[in-house]
C-alpha cells in the first residue's frame, strides 16, 4: 500500500529569502516600529535643536557666525550629537529588545536569521538617524546662521553618512554582548572609545570613527590652517580617501565581530512569569 503524497503548503516550498531580502525585511520592520509619536517627537527635537543653538549664538553676537567658528559648531551639533543620540536610541535597544523578548528563538532557526536581525537593524538605525541628521542639516543651512553654510552641505552629508554607518556598527557590539544593559553599555562605549580614546594622540585613536570624521572635516572645509599647532595631533595626516576607507573597514570589522558573537553565543528565551 503506497503512502499518499503529503500536501506541502506553498510557503514551505519556497526557498529561504535571499540575504538582501531578509535584511531589507528586518530593516522595514524596525523602521515601522520607529514611526510612533514618542519617536517622532524625539526626531523633531533632534531636527530643531542644532538650529536653535546656532540661532541663540547669532542672537548673542548680532550677526551670522563666521565659518571658522560656525563649521566646528555645526559638526559638533549634527554629525556628533544628533547622529550619536539617534543611534543610541535605535541600534542597541532594537537589537537587545529582539533578543530579550525571545524573538531570537524564531530568528535563530531560519536561514540567515541572525545576519538579517543584525544587519537589518543596523540599516534601519543608519536610515533613521541619518534622515534626522540630514533634516537638521538642511534646517540649519536654510536658517543662514553660518556664513556660506550652503558650501559645506555636501561635506556634512558625507560626514553624517559615515558617522551613522560606523557608530551604528560600533553600538552593535554592546547590544549582543550585554543585551540587558545595551543602552548603558553603548553610552559607555561612546564616551570611552569615541570621545576619550578618540582624543588621545596614540595608536588607540586609529580605531575610532571620530578621528576619521575630524580629519575629513578639516581637510574638506579648509580648517586645517586655522587649527593651532597643539591640536594638530587630533587629526590624521593621511588623505581623505584613506579616512573614508578606514570608516568602511571599521564598520565591517565591528559588524563581523557582532555577527560572530551572535553565531556562537546562546541566547535563552525570555523568563516566563
Amino acid at each position: 500500500m503506497t503512502t499518499p503524497p503529503v500536501d506541502i503548503p506553498d510557503a514551505d516550498r519556497r526557498a529561504p529569502l535571499p540575504a538582501l531580502a531578509s535584511i531589507a525585511a528586518v530593516a522595514g520592520f524596525q523602521l515601522a516600529r520607529l514611526l510612533t509619536p514618542p519617536r517622532l517627537a524625539l526626531a523633531a527635537i533632534g531636527i530643531v535643536f542644532p538650529t536653535a543653538v546656532l540661532a541663540a549664538a547669532v542672537n548673542g553676537i548680532g550677526t551670522s557666525i563666521e565659518p571658522r567658528l560656525g563649521i566646528p559648531m555645526l559638526y559638533l551639533l549634527i554629525p556628533e550629537m544628533v547622529c550619536m543620540l539617534g543611534l543610541l536610541v535605535t541600534m542597541s535597544p532594537l537589537v537587545a529588545d529582539e533578543l530579550e523578548r525571545g524573538t531570537w528563538v524564531h530568528v535563530a532557526v531560519r536561514p540567515g536569521g541572525r545576519r538579517g536581525l543584525l544587519l537589518g537593524t543596523w540599516l534601519a538605525a543608519v536610515i533613521w538617524s541619518g534622515a534626522v541628521a540630514l533634516a537638521a542639516l538642511a534646517l540649519a543651512i536654510l536658517s543662514d546662521c553660518i556664513e556660506g553654510g550652503a558650501r559645506v552641505a555636501g561635506t556634512f552629508a558625507v560626514l553624517i553618512l559615515l558617522s551613522c554607518m560606523g557608530r551604528a556598527a560600533l553600538f552593535a557590539l554592546p547590544a549582543v554582548i550585554v543585551p540587558k544593559r545595551a543602552l548603558v553599555a553603548s553610552v559607555g562605549v561612546a564616551l570611552v572609545i569615541e570621545y576619550l580614546a578618540g582624543l588621545i594622540p596614540a595608536v588607540v585613536n586609529q580605531f575610532t570613527v571620530s578621528l576619521r570624521l575630524r580629519t575629513l572635516l578639516v581637510a574638506w572645509t579648509g580648517l586645517r590652517r586655522d587649527i593651532p599647532a597643539e591640536f594638530q595631533l587630533l587629526v590624521d595626516i593621511n588623505r581623505p580617501w584613506y579616512q573614508v576607507s578606514a570608516v568602511l573597514v571599521l564598520t565591517a570589522v565591528f559588524l563581523a565581530i557582532a555577527w560572530a558573537i551572535l553565531e556562537w553565543r546562546q541566547f535563552p528565551p525570555s523568563d516566563e512569569s
